[in-house]
C-alpha cells in the first residue's frame, strides 16, 4: 500500500541534502511530512507548513519513540517511511602515517555503522509496526553501490551491505502484513554531501567511469523513491541508480 494524502510520509535523516529534498517533494505534493534528524537547518529554510522536524538521536530507540509519539500519537497512520539516514565515511582499513601501519579506528567504524545501519533498523522497525497494525504501508531504505565494496570505505560499504541484507529480511517477513520493504543503492548523486566526501579528482574520475558520463540528479532519486511507492507489486528489490558505474 502506498501513501496517500491522508497518511504520513516519514522522511529519516531529513536534514542531509537527499532527505530534505524528499521532504519537501512529498510535502508539495500534499502530504504530511514528518522529518527526523539530529540537525534540521535545511527543513527550516524551505518554510513548508505540512513539514513536521523533530530533531533526535535516531541511534536513541527511546528518542525515536517519544518523537513519533508526540506528532503521530498511537493511532498516527504511516504510509512511507524514506529511510535516507546515512554518514558517507572515507577510511582505509589499513593506512600508513609517519612510517607506522595504522588499522582503521574502531570509534569511527562504530560510528558509522550506527549512522547507516542501526539507526536506519530503529526506524524501521519502529514505523513497520505502525504500519501492521494500521493498514500497511511502504519502506524505501537507502544504500549505496559501496555495498559491493570499495576501496577505502570498509565500514561504509559494510554498513549499506547490511542495509540490503535488512531490507530482504523485512520484505520476506513484512509482505504478508501489507508492508512492502525495497531499497536504493545510490551512485554519485550530484548533492552537496557528495561534493563534500570527494575531491574533485575522484569525482571526476567516477564521471568518466560512468557510462552516462554525469552524476545522478536530485530528481532522478525522486522518481525512484516514487517508483518504490507506488508500484504494490515490487518487494525486496536493491535498485541500483548510478548510471552504470562499477565500482
Amino acid at each position: 500500500m502506498s501513501a496517500h494524502p491522508q497518511s504520513w510520509v516519514v522522511v529519516s535523516g531529513a536534514g542531509g541534502a537527499l532527505g530534505s529534498s524528499l521532504a519537501a517533494h512529498y510535502a508539495a505534493k500534499g502530504y504530511p511530512v514528518l522529518g527526523l534528524d539530529r540537525r534540521l537547518d535545511r527543513l527550516h529554510g524551505e518554510a513548508l507548513p505540512r513539514v513536521t522536524g523533530k530533531a533526535m538521536d535516531l541511534v536513541s530507540e527511546e528518542e525515536v519513540c517519544d518523537g513519533l509519539a508526540s506528532v503521530l500519537g498511537d493511532t498516527g497512520r504511516v504510509g512511507l517511511l524514506i529511510n535516507a539516514v546515512g554518514l558517507i565515511w572515507n577510511e582505509p582499513v589499513i593506512s600508513f602515517r609517519l612510517g607506522k601501519i595504522t588499522p582503521h579506528n574502531m570509534d569511527s567504524w562504530r560510528r558509522v555503522i550506527d549512522a547507516n545501519l542501526t539507526a536506519a533498523f530503529i526506524v524501521a522497525r519502529l514505523i513497520a509496526a505502525r504500519m501492521v497494525r494500521t493498514g500497511g504501508g511502504a519502506i524505501v531504505n537507502f544504500s549505496s553501490i559501496a555495498s559491493g565494496g570499495n576501496i577505502g570505505q570498509a565500514a561504509y560499504g559494510a554498513a549499506k551491505a547490511g542495509i540490503e541484507g535488512l531490507t530482504r529480511a523485512m520484505a520476506v517477513e513484512l509482505g504478508p502484513m501489507g508492508v512492502r520493504v525495497n531499497a536504493l543503492a545510490l551512485g554519485f548523486i550530484d548533492v552537496e554531501t557528495t561534493r563534500a566526501a570527494l575531491s574533485a579528482d575522484q569525482l571526476q574520475d567516477h564521471v568518466e567511469r560512468t557510462p552516462l558520463h554525469r552524476m545522478g540528479r536530485l530528481a532522478e532519486v525522486i522518481s525512484a523513491v516514487e517508483f518504490l511507492e507506488t508500484n504494490e507489486f515490487v518487494n525486496g528489490e536493491v535498485v541500483r541508480i548510478d548510471g552504470g558505474i562499477h565500482l
